[in-house]
């Protein structure tokens, strides 16, 4: 009866050290040197690590996602929303339904590759048709600026459809890729 409960002691006490070397301690990890570090909204920086890499790609998803962009249209129009409502300004239907997924992608150091997936929803014909636009945008987080990456993030931001140009530009049009699906 001694031996079973002096293993079971032992083994209590070996669950418990692997639970405390799992958790670990944020005090012993440290940032690389020279490695890059981004301020959260209270100033505490966040290290270049995975796991500060994810938090950084969050914020530049949480950031295409809310912040509003104005800007003005080919044509002299202002249009002012987030870098998703601005995409669906192109498509010329404002009352189709749709939704959208941001995904961020870090190219290094401060770039980011933003893509925005969106399906759109044209109830106005009978049977309604589903198509699917993707908007790619780079973003630099020592700017803090989005730049086009496709021809559908071109349009977005500057109103000019890249495929009515003449000649048109073969790295922005045809304006919408194929979305092949895993």
């Amino acid at each position: 009866m001694n031996r079973i409960l002096l293993a079971v002691q032992i083994g209590a006490v070996c669950f418990c050290l692997l639970l405390v070397a799992a958790c670990g301690d944020d005090e012993d990890s440290t940032t690389p040197a020279g490695s890059p570090t981004t301020p959260t909204e209270d100033g505490t920086p966040i290290p270049a690590t995975v796991s500060g890499i994810s938090a950084r790609g969050e914020r530049v998803e949480e950031l295409a996602n809310s912040v509003e962009q104005q800007v003005t249209w080919e044509d002299g129009t202002t249009h002012k929303g987030s870098i998703p409502d601005l995409v669906f300004e192109t498509v010329g239907k404002p009352d189709a339904g749709h939704g959208h997924r941001v995904v961020a992608r870090w190219l290094g150091d401060t770039s980011w590759q933003v893509t925005i997936f969106m399906r759109v929803v044209d109830r106005s014909i009978d049977p309604p048709t589903e198509s699917d636009l993707q908007g790619e945008f780079y973003y630099d987080e020592e700017t803090a600026e989005f730049t086009a990456a496709n021809g559908r993030g071109l349009f977005a931001l500057t109103g000019q459809n890249p495929c009515e140009a003449d000649p048109s530009d073969p790295d922005y049009c045809p304006l919408d890729k194929e979305v092949v699906s895993p």
